[in-house]
């Protein structure tokens, strides 16, 4: 049987988990998930990525970086939070595994408490829908309809675990 698709499982979602580690959960000692907190620090951390550290560009002007692939990717961080929340309330808890640069190994950490209020709750569920549109690149970039097939499914059933927390 073939692996279940996810975000949190990709390359990319393993550097927003350790950019959500490095920004959010290291100095709280990974007690809790601030969902609210999370998607501001991921949406902030991609513009200044996408925009090459320039901040404020000039009226008018906006890197094709950031007008591009931004949308693409703050989606996908959504998908990944999703994930997490979806995690938390089947299991108890969110796993992650961050490098420890000095150490060169990856720690495992436990979260145990998760911060969603109605309105994360209502804009991860908007996300989930507009993810479900074929014509998204999350869906396009999956060139195998198995592939696409499975990747539907897993974000109906993300869709399903939190569409029960409203």
């Amino acid at each position: 049987m073939a692996k279940a698709i996810s975000v949190k499982d990709t390359a990319f979602g393993q550097d927003m988990l350790e950019v959500l580690a490095e920004r959010q959960l290291e100095r709280i000692g990974y007690r809790e998930l601030d969902m609210a907190h999370s998607i501001q620090t991921l949406k902030e951390y991609l513009i200044k990525k996408l925009s090459h550290g320039i901040i404020r560009p000039a009226p008018g002007l906006c890197q094709p970086e950031l007008r591009c692939l931004y949308p693409v990717y703050f989606d996908s961080v959504r998908v990944l939070l999703a994930e997490c929340v979806a995690e938390f309330f089947q299991t108890g808890k969110v796993y992650m595994a961050v490098l420890d640069i000095s150490r060169m190994e990856y720690v495992e950490h436990e979260i145990r408490r998760l911060v969603l209020t109605p309105e994360d709750t209502a804009a991860l569920l908007r996300v989930l829908r507009k993810v479900q549109n074929p014509a998204h690149d999350l869906i396009a970039r999956w060139k195998d309809p198995a592939d696409r097939g499975r990747w539907m499914e897993h974000i109906r059933a993300l869709y399903q675990t939190i569409s029960q927390l409203q």
